[in-house]
């Protein structure tokens, strides 16, 4: 049975601006197997790529920038930020519900911008906190981990102490305390483009050796883009640049040394402090999608031009005097008082939305000095309308 009945698919075919609507809600036949799961990918992947696609979601991202401009002016002091480039394949939420498995992508659910959720981010800088916390600068050793409650609240060293004022206190009987530090979310800085990556399982549901391999395919976020990571210190929290510091180094080294979201293990979700060639190519892409909206912009304008035009010319086939010189036989000739009274039977055409444009002509007419004489015969006329003769 298709997910996605023909009109549909083929109203798609012309324009698909929304790439997570079609991965979510027009997706293959569900008993297409592999090979229709991967021909749906490569389908959703070639429409976030496509250039109107991009163009909206740019427009998308310079929104969502003044938004965070914002934010940065609301908590002064107190907001934080940090720009990395991705430096691998991004994977997050991987395992999110949808009617192909493992492809999901997280992304602004009305938008389709891939983001990296606050949770996502404070996750990853609650690990290396952690790691932190029991790390053994003299041998490089790791202690080891313990169950007990009170050596949980009790770390040998004051990073702990301060991880427990940035992420908050975990206490199994109950929390005690939020964190001083809210994580906003991971933003690219222009519109990132999706890739295609596969998986070969090599064990069946029963653990033995597969004898087919069927690679199995995923979406991706394609490295090489700057993004920005926002947050911000709750109001009031006592040492709020020490936290906004702290909050910034650990963020810098986690997504760097650990990465974030699925397969980190592999490679994926690793970041790296910008280059001079990031920040250029950064640039790069931004005039060309400056360059891009100025031709959108420019073609909308010419479309609606040509739409202006062809609504004239149907608004004029309508009219009743098709020509400026059918006008003036049929009305302007009439304004002389032999033949005044044959002005009378134009009236009631006149009066039709579509021939506005030569009612207001006539009344241009009539309210000039040559028509004096004629103005004054027809304010005695009962038959022609009192408001197109100008004020006394």
């Amino acid at each position: 049975m298709l997910a996605v009945t023909t009109p549909i698919e083929e109203a798609l075919k012309k324009c698909c601006d929304a790439w997570h609507l079609r991965l979510d809600k027009f997706s293959f036949a569900q008993d297409g197997g592999p090979e229709a799961k991967t021909k749906s990918l490569k389908t959703v992947r070639d429409c976030c790529n496509d250039q109107a696609s991009r163009v909206y979601l740019e427009d998308t991202i310079s929104r969502t920038l003044t938004w965070i401009d914002c934010l940065e002016r609301q908590h002064g002091d107190r907001f934080g930020s940090v720009e990395l480039t991705l430096d691998s394949r991004l994977l997050l939420h991987l395992g999110r519900a949808s009617v192909l498995e493992n492809v999901g992508l997280y992304a602004e659910r009305t938008t389709g911008l891939p983001l990296i959720p606050g949770t996502a981010l404070k996750g990853v800088v609650s690990t290396w906190a952690c790691w932190a916390a029991h790390f053994n600068p003299t041998d490089g050793s790791f202690r080891e981990f313990s169950q007990d409650s009170t050596q949980r609240h009790n770390f040998a060293n004051a990073e702990a102490l301060l991880a427990e004022r940035i992420l908050g206190n975990n206490d199994p009987d109950g929390s005690e305390q939020a964190g001083d530090v809210v994580f906003v979310s991971g933003f690219p800085l222009t519109a990132p483009k999706l890739g295609l990556d596969i998986v070969n399982p090599h064990y069946e549901a029963d653990g033995r050796d597969k004898q087919n391999l069927t690679p199995n395919a995923f979406l991706c976020v394609e490295p090489g883009i700057i993004w920005r990571f926002v947050f911000f210190v709750r109001t009031g929290a006592p040492d709020a640049t020490k936290l906004k510091e702290r909050t910034q180094t650990w963020i810098v080294e986690a997504l760097t040394q650990t990465g974030i979201g699925a397969k980190t293990a592999a490679g994926y979700g690793r970041f790296r402090l910008p280059t001079k060639d990031d920040r250029a190519a950064q640039e790069r892409r931004q005039q060309e999608v400056d360059a891009a909206q100025a031709r959108i912009a420019e073609q909308a304008e010419l479309e609606a031009k040509k739409s202006k035009q062809h609504d004239e010319a149907q608004a004029k086939m309508k009219q009743d005097y098709p020509n400026p010189a059918s006008f003036k036989n049929l009305v302007l000739n009439k304004l002389n008082p032999s033949q005044l009274e044959q002005l009378r039977s134009q009236i009631p055409t006149l009066q039709k939305p579509e021939n506005e444009s030569w009612r207001e002509e006539l009344k241009q007419q009539l309210a000039s000095r040559d028509y004096k004489d004629i103005r004054k015969r027809l304010r005695g006329k009962d038959w022609f309308p009192s408001d197109w003769l100008p004020p006394q």
